[in-house]
């Protein structure tokens, strides 16, 4: 059984990059506040689709966990409900570091109509000097991180509910599972009115109980069916050769992937209201399916197929896969208070679309170049090490050695 997927991590890696291009872009972009919605610029309809793939993490992390708590099980022979309590406190992290980030060092929240951006409370004090409190908005706010940490416990029921009804791994259960679980999302669609109705009238019950479901911005609803998809393709790696297992997900990815396109072209185009609407729901049908090709294309290039040793490229990516987590907690107060600096002595800067972009891709490649130092280190002190660390007394992390590996 595999340790870890090099592809993986080179996909993950990917998407925290182009995150880290499109947070800046979005944030420092001047003319935000004055964009037409109704018929944006092409490249605003682009920034705003890739801030949406938040599911490739979830995808990614559903079959990253899901490989992890069978391997510690078949070849650890840790008990199950060890292996259990491993995944709880795993996501238990997640969720601590989600809050930190969002409350204390995370991006702007755009509020388009009062052209109000509301900043974590880190990015305010290097944006204007004034050191504030958090908002309601950002505590209840469901980010990537938020979203992974509650899919990692989610997913531990699921586990349970397996070993409870199968004594050998069965991949239809995760399949069913998710394809049920997709479906059943829809009805984020009539929750999410009913959800701030609660919170505009203080009912503070209502509005707790359907936060993490269905609030903006990756919820359980459908969020939990990325990584239920992702725990499925882990279970047939673990059952099938690679010839079997693109017999079974491509079909299934290209059905969700089409389907998915087909209902956004048919719909009215909703998608910068970000509204919860079937546009919505279409959306995420098609980025389920074009998330299991990309799953599907990295193992076979990187891990399945010829046989190959990462290049540079891949290396520069797979160091966002493993230690990125820490880059993303502090690259929007790195950011603004690069910005707040250069305006000290350029007051009139500025930054349009193009520019913007620009900054982003620099600070980008900042950051992997700050990662190729820091990998000699084995990236010790960062969250990725420290969360390797806790996880050591709960049976161990397979993270942790790729922390190393190449550490001088």
């Amino acid at each position: 059984m595999k340790k870890n997927f090099t592809g993986l991590d080179v996909l993950r890696g990917i998407g925290i990059f182009a995150l880290l291009i499109m947070h800046t872009a979005f944030y420092h972009f001047e003319g935000l506040f004055e964009l037409d919605l109704n018929n944006p610029p092409l490249i605003v309809t682009f920034i705003g689709l890739i801030l949406m793939f938040a599911g490739v993490f979830a995808m990614i992390s559903g079959l990253v966990h899901t490989h992890q708590h069978y391997r510690k099980i078949k070849e650890q022979y840790i008990p199950f409900n060890n292996a259990i309590k491993y995944n709880m406190v795993s996501g238990v992290l997640i969720l601590v570091v989600a809050y930190l980030y969002f409350i204390f060092t995370g991006p702007g929240l755009a509020n388009m109509s009062a052209k109000f951006m509301s900043n974590s409370i880190f990015v305010e004090l290097f944006t204007s000097g004034k050191l504030i409190g958090t908002t309601l908005e950002r505590v209840l706010y469901v980010d990537s991180l938020v979203m992974i940490g509650m899919n990692i416990l989610l997913i531990g029921v699921f586990f349970r509910l397996h070993q409870r009804f199968f004594k050998k791994i069965r991949p239809n259960f995760y399949l069913i599972s998710a394809l049920l679980f997709f479906v059943l999302s829809l009805i984020r669609i009539p929750l999410y009115t009913i959800y701030l109705d609660a919170l505009d009238s203080g009912n503070w019950l209502v509005t707790l109980l359907l936060n993490w479901l269905v609030n903006k911005n990756n919820p359980i609803f459908p969020y939990l069916s990325f990584a239920l998809f992702g725990a499925w393709i882990s279970t047939l790696l673990l059952t099938i050769d690679f010839k079997g297992i693109v017999k079974r997900v491509l079909p299934l990815g290209f059905v969700l992937l089409i389907g998915g396109v087909a209902l956004y072209i048919l719909l009215p185009d909703t998608m910068l209201q970000r509204s919860i609407d079937p546009v919505w729901f279409a959306l995420m049908m098609a980025q389920n399916g074009l998330f299991m090709l990309f799953v599907l294309a990295v193992l076979k290039f990187y891990d399945f197929g010829k046989p190959r040793n990462p290049g540079i490229i891949s290396r520069f990516f797979m160091r966002f896969g493993v230690a990125g987590l820490s880059v993303f907690f502090i690259e929007s107060i790195v950011s603004a208070a690069i910005v707040s600096t250069i305006r000290i002595f350029i007051p009139s800067l500025t930054f349009d679309i193009p520019s913007a972009l620009l900054y982003g891709l620099i600070l980008a490649f900042g950051w992997g170049l700050l990662l190729v130092l820091w990998e000699r280190f084995g990236y010790k002190y960062g969250i990725e090490y420290v969360y390797t660390q806790i996880l050591r007394k709960f049976g161990g992390s397979a993270k942790a050695d790729k922390l190393t590996e190449n550490q001088q």
